[in-house]
């Protein structure tokens, strides 16, 4: 009887395993979308071309402490004229081609849309930053968790402490500092 029991048992499993064995959605052509495919390969194509064996960075701070406080206090004066924050193209020269194939939403966007992402989440951040600093702050501390390499790049994430007349504060809008070249520079910003 036991015999049966698990010769039955076995039969099930097995049935069940080859019929879970169905071919994955993602690789059916039906589901494919061949423009925005084109549109990814287009994407690898140029951020991959900017690929160098070693990047020389021409602007950014001596210290990652310096980059933040920088980059503060540039936005509390004028949100549209901020040097220590990266650009679109120092992003595509030296961040993409270095960043490209680790995981990140750049992975399975096109460029033009992941500029329009990147731009609205800096846009939240920098106004929600704004509220916090805007009547002068003072920075308590900053924390650093351990650096990552991301190919010829470091990226540093910073745990920032303000006070201000509002209150203390722990700013999360800025996520990444980079450095590039022994240069530090504010990296990515969101909500």
């Amino acid at each position: 009887m036991r015999f049966k029991n698990s010769l039955l048992l076995i039969f099930i499993i097995c049935f069940l395993s080859l019929a879970c064995k169905k071919k994955d959605w993602r690789e059916d052509p039906s589901f494919q979308n061949p423009e925005l495919e084109v549109k990814l390969k287009e994407s690898k194509t140029i951020i991959l071309s900017h690929q160098k064996k070693k990047d020389t960075f021409s602007r950014g701070y001596q210290d990652r402490n310096d980059a933040v406080i920088s980059f503060l206090n540039e936005l509390k004066f004028d949100q549209n004229k901020i040097i220590s924050y990266i650009t679109w193209e120092e992003q595509l020269l030296y961040i993409f081609p270095n960043t490209y194939g680790l995981g990140t939403a750049l992975d399975h966007t096109p460029l033009n849309e992941y500029k329009m992402l990147l731009t609205e989440r800096e846009k939240i951040a920098k106004e929600s930053i704004y509220t916090m600093i805007s009547n002068g702050f003072k920075v308590l501390k900053i924390e650093w968790e351990t650096p990552r390499r991301m190919n010829q790049i470091i990226g540093h994430k910073p745990k920032i402490f303000i006070s201000s007349s509002k209150g203390k504060f722990e700013i999360t809008q800025i996520k990444m500092i980079y450095e590039i070249d022994g240069k530090f520079i504010v990296g990515v910003l969101g909500p």
